[in-house]
């Protein structure tokens, strides 16, 4: 009888075995799956110092980039399959249009989407850069999800980085002062409901924290992988 037992509970151990490497395979499978099939790696829009937009595309192999201009005047990206094998990665540059910057990103193999929306002043004619605070910024949505923004202030700007819980914006306070760090960077997560929202916001007055003394520009929003437009 003992060893009736001991057979059965052998099998079992077996068993268990068998199924937990199995789960895992399946797993396992999915992910790579799910790696396969996303066409887009990672991206970042850049704003260079001359009001430009520049976005640099990380993609999978044989991923072709279209890029098309809409009667809204937003800018659609399409990412289908391509015949050949071309560079992973791919940049294209934009302009502003009435200070608004709008980019659509459309993966066709799964139908993922993502938006991209800037509000921008466009050219400072000071040659000082984005503003009289903010040399230049870039957002990167990175391969786990994340996202980092990475951006240069004048000489004698000080800068505050909160997260304003009531409206849900990761927000950098500049103004004048005293500072000896000029280049930043920050690891962002999305958020719950899928939208990223940065607000730089210029003090015009360093004694101040009012918004009356303050303008909120640039004003970035990113909608992130989604299958219905009906929230941007």
């Amino acid at each position: 009888m003992k060893k009736i037992n001991l057979f059965f509970a052998t099998l079992s151990i077996v068993l268990l075995a068998s199924c937990s490497s199995n789960e895992g395979d399946i797993n396992t499978l999915q992910n790579i799956e799910n790696t396969e099939t996303s066409q887009l790696k990672s991206y970042t829009l850049k704003r260079n110092a001359d009001g430009s937009y520049y976005m640099d595309f990380d993609v999978a192999e044989n991923t072709q980039i279209d890029t098309y201009k809409k009667a809204d005047n937003s800018n659609e990206i399409v990412l289908s399959e391509g015949n050949q094998v071309t560079a992973s990665r791919q940049g294209t540059e934009f302009t502003l249009d009435n200070n608004l910057l709008k980019v659509n990103i459309l993966e066709a193999k799964n139908g993922k989407k993502s938006y991209i929306s800037v509000e921008d002043d466009g050219i400072n004619k000071s040659g000082r850069g984005v503003t009289e605070f903010l040399y230049d910024y870039s957002i990167t949505k990175n391969i786990d999800g994340t996202f980092t923004l990475d951006f240069e202030v004048n000489d004698n700007v000080t800068t505050d980085f909160v997260y304003n819980k009531n409206e849900n914006i990761y927000e950098v306070h500049l103004k004048s002062g005293k500072s000896t760090n000029k280049t930043f960077s920050r690891n962002l997560d999305i958020l719950q409901n899928g939208i990223l929202k940065i607000d730089f916001v210029n003090h015009k007055n360093a004694r101040s924290s009012e918004s009356e003394f303050a303008t909120r520009k640039p004003k970035a929003i990113v909608v992130q992988d989604i299958y219905d437009g009906s929230v941007y």
